[in-house]
This record gives structure tokens, sequence and C-alpha cells, in this order.
């Protein structure tokens, strides 16, 4: 990947400020002959990651900086936030990556609230996909979580954020028994600093994500991280079904595997878990072919083209996520009043009207 120069961009609003970096709009300057690197990415959405100046100073921050970059110039995948380029201009690291514009899941829940488990089902297979990518390469992510799952507008589910991730192909920068992640999301394993750890600290994490995303709050919860802690490691998890009773019995028990505390008992791999979303696309109508309403499909021929593409198999989940993002970012309203909400609002504006009138006429 090109070695790249901030001077050849110019960087407009802040997009996002973490602990050691902060994320730019960027744009290739107009005004001044670019490196041929930065020219053959014009046209591109650009967002650009640089390392504080506080912190630029701080070996473990940088070795952390260039770390992630490494980490994203390997994976080159569409469910995974594209890398440009990158390098260090007087001091300060920087790097180039693809701009997303569509928010992220936790945005969506804060503005939305719940997500319909077809919604889930399709998030589950995209990132399951990057995951996968991300394992393949040894890479452990270890930081899963919905801020961490950025949106396109046309609802493409991209995993960000490798800042603290474990390359297993060179040295932990994590000193051993030391944990990283972020308390609510931590798989048993990564709160005790277990040296072994796996592509199913990340699984574990996706079972908290998917549960969050279809009741709208944490698997656990805690006034502290102690308390958050105790529980990953003892308290069995809450079943999905037990809160959200229309959950397909095949989504609930996938996100209870992902919980179990033990790696050996979670799936296989994110691949098993993704063709389990698969599989909930095929019983219940959700591919873009499917004409019916969502549901179990009893059809002898349910399953006789499995050639259809991954994606398309849940599409309807994608479609509904399409309308959400574009509801929380002021587009199309999230779903159309029914004749029944309709009625309810007449019969309270007409009942204001009365009250109204009748407080006007005692006075």
């Amino acid at each position: 990947m090109p070695h790249l120069r901030l001077t050849d961009f110019e960087l407009g609003a802040v997009l996002g400020v973490g602990t050691v970096g902060t994320v730019y709009n960027g744009k290739i300057r107009d005004d001044v002959e670019v490196h041929p690197a930065a020219e053959a990415i014009r046209g591109q959405d650009l967002a650009v990651k640089k390392l504080h100046p506080a912190v630029s100073q701080d070996d473990l921050i940088q070795a952390r900086f260039r770390r992630e970059m490494v980490i994203l110039e390997r994976l080159q995948h569409p469910n995974i936030i594209g890398y440009f380029g990158g390098g260090s201009e007087d001091g300060q690291l920087f790097y180039v990556m693809e701009r997303v514009d569509g928010g992220t899941i936790k945005d969506l829940l804060e503005t939305n609230g719940a997500l319909a488990w077809p919604v889930v089902v399709d998030v589950a297979r995209q990132v399951c996909s990057a995951l996968q990518c991300a394992h393949n390469h040894g890479v452990i992510h270890r930081d899963l979580k919905p801020g961490n799952l950025f949106l396109t507008r046309d609802a493409l589910v991209k995993l960000g954020d490798f800042g603290i991730a474990r390359d297993q192909h060179s040295s932990d920068l994590t000193s051993q028994g030391l944990t990283v992640g972020t308390h609510a999301y931590m798989a048993p394993e990564q709160i005790t600093g277990d040296e072994a750890i796996s592509g199913k600290a990340d699984l574990y994490a996706l079972g908290c994500v998917l549960f969050e995303m279809l009741a709208n709050r944490k698997v656990f919860a805690g006034e502290n991280f102690a308390q958050l802690f105790e529980q990953h490691l003892r308290t069995k998890a809450p079943t999905i079904a037990s809160i959200v009773p229309d959950v397909p019995p095949e989504l609930s028990q996938v996100i209870a595997d992902c919980l179990e505390k033990s790696p050996d008992d979670r799936p296989f791999n994110a691949r098993s878990v993704q063709g389990v979303m698969i599989e909930i696309g095929e019983k219940y109508n959700l591919s873009a072919s499917s004409e019916s309403s969502v549901g179990p499909n009893h059809s002898e021929t349910a399953n006789a083209h499995r050639d259809v593409s991954a994606d398309s198999v849940t599409e309807k989940g994608r479609r509904l996520l399409e309308e959400q993002i574009h509801y929380r970012l002021g587009g199309t309203s999230r779903e159309p009043v029914g004749a029944g909400k309709v009625s309810l609002i007449v019969v309270a504006i007409i009942v204001l009207i009365v009250l109204a009138v009748s407080l006007s006429g005692g006075s």
C-alpha cells in the first residue's frame, strides 16, 4: 500500500474523536500538485485518522497505531472499512480510510430502538463475513460492539476500529494478564487475560451485539466493570427469546451458543454462525425473490435453489435496515402509519380539543 503525504489532503469536519486519534472528513487537495498515490484515490469517499499530538510520543500507542495500519492493509473485504495508505509527517502518524455516511449500529439503536429480527439476521450475516476474513488472516478484533459496526447508506455493514486487535502473526502489544476491550462485550477469556485467546472471543462479543440489537439492552448490566466482569465470568446469560418472544428459535439458540462461557462450547467459527443466518433467511422467506410475507417456509422447493448469493437470502432484512438508516438520517419515514394508528391519533386530537374548549368555557 502506498505511503501517503498528509499535506496532499484537505481535512474537513471532525467525524469522530477517540482516546488516541481524531477522524476527519478527507479530500484530495485541488490547489497543489499531489503525489500520484493520492491522485489515484481522488473521487473516493475518504476519512483521515490522525494520532493525537498529546500521545504521539508514547511508544506503545504509536506501535498500536502502526499495527492497526498493517492489519487494515491486509484485510481487504467489503464488510471491513477500506484502507488506502498512510504514513508519518512531522512525527505525526496518520492513515486514510474509506468514509461511510450511514452512522453506526449504535446510532441506529439510540435513534430507532430495538431492531427487527430480519434486520439482525442480515447484519449478523455481514459481520460474520468480516470476522471470518479477519480470523483467516490471524486477526482477532477484541472490540466488536455496536459503535464499531459502521453503515453505508445502502445498508452495507463494515467492521472498523482495529486499534486493539490481536495480530497472531506478530508479538502481542498487550502485556500478559492485562485485559483489553469494552467491558460490556468482553469474553471471559479476555477478562482473565488468557494468552491463548482465539477468534471465539469475537464470537462471544457477537452474541452480546446480536442480543443488544434485538432487545435494545445489553446482556448484562452493572454499575462498574467489576460487576460486569463477574456476570460475564459466572452468570448465565438470559435467552433473547425470554425478552423478544417473536425471535426465531434458531436465532435465539445461536446467540445463546455464542454467549457460552467456555470458548469450546461456542460455534466452531464465524462462518458457521453465518451459515445459521443463511438458513434462517431461507426458512423464513427473507430472500429478495420471495413474494410472501416473512414466516416459515414449508414448501418442498424451499431449498431447491441453494446457488443464490448469501446476501440475497437475507435481502428483506437489508431493505428494512436501509429504510431505518434513511429514517435516522432524516430521509424517508421508517414505516407508514396504519389506519389503526391514524384513528388513535384523530381520537386523541378530538379529546384534546374538547378538553381545551371545556377549560376555556369554565374560566
